[in-house]
């Protein structure tokens, strides 16, 4: 008896040979296809005999089972081929009372099969086989692609969207600079502070460059025309001066015209002078004070000129400050719009690539140049740890493959643009 289990075990490894590395640790699945075979060694005839009605391929139903002639549903799935060829020859022996010598044989005749999603020219489902690395099943999947079909993305608007998206990233710099420009206009400073960038990227020389020369033009602008408004105070200062002098010897003549009156009018009450001689005196000091009168209206109007001056001035640097603060808020308003419209026509992109190119792209892999693979094993969506292209595969494994590009950079982040 002992020898027949022998011969019978040697035999099961015969069948089992072709798979025997694979099976030894693998544990049966829904999806997997099973090859039964029954044989009952004949001690009489020194050979085994096999039972063609249980010689079938069965199925392993989604709740993990198999029907098996004589015995109907089995429990299969979790189990090695080893342990469930035991319970079968077990439950045949007691279903059908049959000696010991009857002996199961159970094989993976076919794997549940793999997938391939991503960038990949032909994805979809695939047979397994032991062995099988993802570098191979991309393989069969007709090797990476940068699109399924052309019908998904275009890559003309691809290319469109980029050169957009670089147009804007240029205007965001422009008036980032213009913004700084107008912040050191406003604090009076001499040259504009260069805000802070992405990454710590430099700004272009050429653009910090024609700002600050804007900057200093209108400067040079704002002193030349205070000189000017100085030079008017300055000129009238210098005409209040001449004419308070001119009032000084002007007040000097109204003091003798007045003292020459009155002797006038002293010797013509002693009938020393005629009275043409009183008259002549009084149009002379009315003459003269008329013209010290002309001199202090003349002071005043020069006074109010220097006021207005000073005024102006004032007011110049007033509306510069209100113009300039103006300004400062229709380009930061600008620049919020041109970053926003950056960031939508990325996020676009990115999604379009995303559909594309696949899913499970990572933020460790968003700068990475090579293909990312990504492997799914036991329907719990949880990636298999060391995913990669030479990674072993398991019946039922999904692999995603994504390329990444520029296009899954954040807002800003490659092109350096300047930070809210």
């Amino acid at each position: 008896m002992l020898r027949c289990r022998w011969i019978l075990g040697m035999i099961a490894c015969l069948y089992l040979l072709p798979a025997i590395a694979s099976a030894e640790k693998y544990r049966i699945a829904s999806g997997d296809v099973l090859s039964l075979r029954v044989l009952e060694w004949q001690p009489t005839e020194s050979h085994a005999q096999v039972w063609d009605a249980f010689t079938v391929e069965l199925l392993v139903d989604a709740d993990g089972s198999i029907t098996i002639p004589f015995l109907g549903p089995t429990p299969a799935a979790g189990h090695s081929t080893e342990e469930l060829a035991t319970e079968i020859s077990r439950a045949l022996r007691q279903r059908l009372a049959v000696s010991t010598s009857l002996d199961a044989v159970i094989q993976i005749a076919s794997y549940r099969p793999v997938y391939v999603t991503g960038a990949v020219r032909n994805p979809g489902e695939y047979t397994f086989r032991p062995g099988l690395t993802a570098t191979q099943l991309i393989a069969r999947a007709g090797g990476s692609a940068l699109a399924r079909d052309t019908a998904e993305i275009n890559l003309s608007d691809l290319l469109s969207r980029e050169g957009t998206m670089r147009l804007l990233a240029l205007e965001s710099e422009r008036l980032a600079i213009r913004r700084a420009m107008l912040q050191a206009a406003i604090g009076g400073a001499d040259s504009l502070e260069e805000p802070r960038r992405h990454g710590g990227l430099p700004w272009s020389a050429d653009l910090v460059k024609s700002e600050n020369e804007v900057l200093r033009l209108r400067q040079v602008r704002r002193k030349r025309e205070l000189a000017s408004l100085d030079s008017q105070i300055r000129l009238y200062n210098n005409e209040i001066d001449s004419l308070t002098e001119r009032t000084a010897a002007q007040e000097l003549l109204v003091e003798s015209a007045r003292d020459e009156r009155q002797t006038a009018r002293s010797l013509a009450q002693r009938g020393l002078a005629v009275g043409s001689r009183v008259a002549e005196t009084e149009r002379s000091l009315v003459l003269i004070e008329g013209q010290l009168l002309d001199l202090s209206t003349a002071i005043l109007r020069a006074r109010q000129a220097i006021t207005l001056a000073e005024a102006e001035k004032s007011a110049l640097r007033d509306r510069e400050l209100i113009e300039d603060t103006r300004e400062l808020q229709r380009v930061e308003e600008e620049l919020e719009r041109m970053l926003a419209n950056f960031a939508t026509e990325e996020e676009l992109a990115h999604l379009e690539i995303g559909r594309a190119l696949g899913d499970g792209l990572g933020e460790g892999d968003r700068h990475s140049t090579d293909m990312i693979v990504t492997i799914v094993r036991d329907q719990s969506g949880v990636a298999v740890p060391r995913s990669g292209p030479e990674a072993l595969l398991a019946p039922g494994d999904v692999v995603r493959v994504a390329i990444p590009r520029n296009w899954s950079r954040r807002p800003g982040e490659a092109l350096g643009l300047v930070t809210q």
